[in-house]
């Protein structure tokens, strides 16, 4: 039975073109819809805590360090927050998750002309995504179509079109369409700066695991 005839009452009949764009809208913009995508126990303990923009009593750059991650709401909202952030010079970025320090996620990004790399932090155990954007950025006026993947991707960000081609087919429509992407991802446009690759070696020395939200919750009944 696949995605869509899950999602929308089994065999009985195939969604309608309207039931699939409310659907793309929902992982894109909707927070409590995203969070419809975690467990039955971990979507309820979510929507049981306070929305938040930022974490009190977390300090560093907002987003840049693991002591003061985004407050997100759970794997697709991480995705449709980081989709929808472009720099102050209008750059959308590309994106994917290197793992996890201390129940914190940590993702690898780089703006679609190549020309800045990031790492952020981000703490999905949260009711809706945080309003709030790291410095340097804000959030584009564009539909933010998914940018990015919730896994490590070997040959970032070359690797694009073969990530997003194993994507589920429920989640797949959410993407940014591959032929919209091939012409940036040419030889050489995408080469992480030395310092930037240094910051990436820390990273994976302090990785402690891969799975957060079922740690942090209790699912057992």
């Amino acid at each position: 039975m696949g995605f869509f005839s899950m999602l929308f009452g089994g065999k009985k009949k195939e969604p309608s073109v309207d039931d699939r764009f409310r659907h793309v809208r929902g992982m894109v913009e909707d927070d409590d819809y995203q969070l419809g995508f975690c467990g039955p126990s971990i979507r309820d303990a979510l929507r049981a805590l306070p929305a938040l923009d930022e974490i009190p009593g977390a300090f560093g750059p907002f987003g840049f360090t693991d002591t003061n991650p985004i407050p997100l709401n759970g794997l697709i909202g991480q995705l449709a927050y980081f989709s929808k952030l472009e720099t102050d010079a209008g750059q959308r970025i590309l994106f994917h998750r290197l793992g996890v320090i201390n129940m914190v996620d940590v993702w690898e990004a780089v703006t679609f002309d190549g020309s800045e790399w990031f790492i952020f932090f981000s703490d999905p155990c949260h009711p809706r995504r945080s309003r709030k954007t790291p410095k340097g950025f804000r959030f584009t006026s564009d539909f933010g179509q998914f940018s990015g993947f919730p896994a490590r991707c070997q040959e970032f960000p070359y690797d694009f079109a073969s990530r997003r081609a194993a994507i589920g087919e429920g989640l797949r429509p959410a993407y940014i369409a591959t032929r919209d992407m091939s012409e940036r991802l040419q030889p050489g446009v995408f080469a992480r700066p030395e310092e930037h690759g240094r910051k990436i070696e820390l990273v994976n020395s302090r990785l402690t695991g891969q799975s957060h939200l079922e740690t942090r919750f209790d699912t057992r009944t």
